[in-house]
Formats: C-alpha cells, structure tokens, sequence
C-alpha cells in the first residue's frame, strides 16, 4: 500500500473519530517506514483536529511502525496493543498521555 493510500485511510479515521471523550490536548506524528515512508501529523488542540501529511519535530507522541506492521492493523491481522507490545509498533514521548487519548477512543 502505498504511503498516499495509508494517509488517506488515517485521515478519513481520524476525521470521522467522536472526540468528545477526550479531554486533553495532544499531538502526535505516525511515521511509517519501509519501502512506502511517510510521516503523518495529527494534534487536537483546544477542541480542533488537524491532519496533515508532514513530520513535527515539537509533537508530544512518536509513533513509529512498518508499512507491513500499517497494513497488518488496518486488516485487523494484529492488534494494536499487541504491536507495541511485541516491539513492531514503538512510541516514544508522553506515552502517558498516548495511553490515556486511546483508551478514551475506545470506550
């Protein structure tokens, strides 16, 4: 799948997400390596959602995984918690603050 693919399928979660839940602000920057590389930006801030197709040195929340690890938790072949916890996705950052922001979207 190529990187344009992986945006748009984050895009179209992201904008369709129910953020009411959340009740702090956050940035983070998804970077996808392997043969289809790109960096995603996304950050709600002050009850604003924004998305972009670009790598922010000043996010709170790195998260780095393969373009095979992408695939694999879009085609629900893994699940998220098991990535990071088998190593094939690695965060870095407020990883707190990461956990809290998920665990509120999933409720």
């Amino acid at each position: 799948m190529k990187f344009e693919e992986c945006y748009a399928i984050i895009k179209d979660k992201y904008e369709k997400l129910d953020m009411s839940k959340v009740d702090k602000d956050f940035s983070a920057v998804l970077s996808i390596t392997g043969a289809n590389a790109g960096h995603v930006f996304v950050s709600y801030i002050g009850g604003k959602k924004v998305i972009e197709p670009v790598k922010h040195d000043k996010a709170s929340i790195f998260v780095t995984m393969s373009d095979v690890t992408f695939d694999d938790l879009i085609q629900k072949r893994v699940e998220p918690f098991k990535a990071f916890t088998s190593g094939r996705v690695k965060a870095k950052g407020n990883i707190f603050l990461a956990m809290s922001v998920y665990k509120k979207l999933k409720k």
